[in-house]
């Protein structure tokens, strides 16, 4: 079960322009609520069928190596960005799977996303949009950005469906706006129009429980695949 303010941050890494902003974002919110911090690279390998069992075990001897100077050079890095101590991990699953998997027993995953598609990157938006529907735990995805972290949270909209509970959404808004001086909307809007996204620098989406409805599932898809703002999916408890 997940708690607010989030104690153990899951931030997901592929080394591009967005992921380091999701790292720069998690160091603020460690350091505001005294979370720890953890990282996850996905990085799978699967050997061409006409390889022989020889060059299968060279491949994963030199995959084993390689993996350990990859796993120090995360740490470096995301300790950097983060400005502190991190927990890193290099998984062999597929970057979606690695991402959910690593969100066991933590309380919020920030990711970045390049609002795109295509195969150039697999940090690709359908990454971010399948660890959206499927994470039981909140999810905030940022995009590439040279703006202070903190000031992410200067002024929140909150966006529910008719219907669906919104009270885990609403309070994580009010709780970051009074922790990092900003604003917050005490009414949920029903839609991103509504939302008076001109004003907001983070869309706070409240999110159904597990067998989530396909019209609110599309309507945080929408969010996270257009974000234009950093968004955030809040489920519901």
């Amino acid at each position: 079960m997940w708690t607010y303010p989030p104690r153990r941050i899951l931030v997901a890494v592929d080394f591009g322009q967005a992921s380091d902003r999701a790292l720069r974002v998690a160091g603020e919110l460690a350091r505001a609520f005294d979370a720890a911090v953890s990282v996850v690279h996905a990085e799978t390998f699967e050997a061409p069928p006409y390889f022989t069992r020889e060059q299968v075990r060279a491949i994963e001897q030199q995959r084993r190596g390689a993996r350990r100077q990859g796993l120090r050079y995360l740490t470096r890095h995301a300790a950097a960005l983060v400005g502190g101590t991190v927990e890193a991990l290099v998984s062999d699953l597929p970057p979606a799977n690695a991402i959910l998997d690593a969100s066991r027993d933590r309380d919020l995953i920030v990711m970045g996303t390049h609002g795109r598609r295509g195969p150039a990157r697999w940090w690709a938006g359908s990454v971010a949009e399948r660890v959206a529907r499927e994470a039981r735990i909140p999810v905030l995805v940022v995009r590439a950005g040279d703006g202070r972290p903190e000031a992410l949270f200067r002024s929140i909209a909150v966006i529910a469906r008719r219907g669906t509970f919104d009270g885990a959404a609403r309070r994580y808004a009010k709780g970051l706006a009074e922790t990092f001086g900003g604003s917050y909307s005490r009414e949920s809007a029903t839609s991103l129009q509504e939302a008076r996204m001109e004003e907001a620098t983070l869309v706070v989406v409240a999110q159904p429980g597990t067998g989530a409805s396909a019209l609110m599932a599309n309507a945080a898809d929408r969010a996270v695949r257009s974000c234009e703002r950093p968004v955030l999916l809040v489920p519901s408890v």
